[in-house]
């Protein structure tokens, strides 16, 4: 008797910590992206730790909840199915990445497929909760639930080091990562630097670098005047795809080109329409760069103009730059990634 009542608690328990877990996953791996790479990678952490307590509460999920689910009959069992699935499929791919077994295939990288389903688990989670409601109780945070909370979470920590240790032993290429969890590609080698793009960006047709049209504060820059005035400036592109690269930026500071800015903040935009907003104080350490290592830009890197922004994920880096301008809008009113 004591076995049968204790089940539905612990599957309960489960459910519950699942919940909880997933959400917390989503918000440390969104906003792992959105703010700079400084201390996105205390949440990185946070989201390895979390993505591994899920996969060792999966065993009891399975005997629990999953096993009563399917045993009911219910239409929609597969739909839960897909979701579990695919939340252990998530969570595998940020492993097979941490710890270099596998990278992906061309653009499709470990990690960039992990934040993809990470993004299609959104709604299914949603749904789940609404179709599987687990309603809070006060019972939920008694002793043993704490106890065993910090169980799972310990267990979990204990797991990342193991890893972690054994990446860094073993040599993988998933121990040369930064705190972001980026590994390195093409350092001062442009030619090795992987080309990628956020969402629906289209590559725009440049056949004439020397004929861009470029606006900064409302006066037009040419190419060749940027050229003239550039110099190196060392700085690393953390791509939110799970790779970094550090290149000799050819560039000019934003401070030398726009004095006395009037406004909020300073709208940077790409001839594709994306754009990002940022502070007048953030000026000399933005740049607008034409080339690396002497070179111009590749089309697929940004040819050619491009913003680099020292200390921030890929999607601040604005490729394809037409417009630089002052701005009212303040630049907490912009979303914190790119939605398009």
């Amino acid at each position: 008797m004591a076995v049968y009542s204790s089940q539905p608690r612990l599957a309960r328990y489960v459910n519950l910590l699942l919940e909880l877990l997933i959400v917390a996953a989503i918000v440390t791996g969104l906003t792992s992206w959105a703010i700079g790479d400084r201390w996105s990678g205390w949440l990185v952490l946070a989201h390895a730790v979390i993505g591994l307590s899920m996969l060792l509460l999966a065993p009891a999920k399975m005997r629990g909840s999953v096993a009563a689910g399917f045993r009911r009959g219910r239409a929609t069992r597969w739909v839960s199915a897909v979701f579990g699935v695919l939340v252990l499929v998530t969570v595998t791919l940020g492993v097979l990445h941490a710890t270099g077994l596998w990278f992906g295939v061309g653009p499709w990288t470990a990690l960039w497929t992990h934040s993809l389903f990470g993004f299609l688990l959104i709604p299914l989670f949603v749904w789940h909760a609404v179709a599987r409601p687990v309603r809070p109780r006060a019972a939920d945070v008694d002793r043993r639930a704490v106890l065993q909370t910090g169980v799972v979470a310990g267990a979990a920590a204990a797991l990342y080091a193991t890893q972690e240790l054994l990446t860094a032993v073993t040599g993988p290429a998933g121990g040369e990562r930064r705190g972001t969890g980026s590994r390195e590609i093409g350092s001062h080698d442009p030619a090795r630097m992987p080309a990628v793009i956020w969402f629906n960006d289209r590559r725009p047709d440049v056949t004439d670098a020397m004929s861009w049209s470029l606006s900064v504060g409302g006066t037009p820059i040419t190419i060749e005047s940027l050229w003239a005035r550039a110099r190196p400036v060392d700085a690393t592109l953390d791509c939110t795809g799970g790779w970094w690269s550090e290149q000799a930026w050819d560039a000019v500071a934003l401070s030398d080109l726009l004095t006395d800015v009037q406004g909020r903040s300073v709208r940077v935009a790409s001839r594709t329409g994306y754009d990002r907003y940022f502070g007048l104080g953030d000026l000399g350490k933005l740049h607008l760069a034409v080339g690396y290592g002497g070179h111009p830009l590749r089309p697929s890197h940004g040819a050619p103009v491009r913003l680099i922004v020292p200390g921030r994920r890929g999607p601040w880096w604005v490729k394809w730059v037409t417009s630089v301008a002052p701005s009212d809008r303040p630049t907490w009113l912009q979303p914190p990634l790119p939605l398009t």
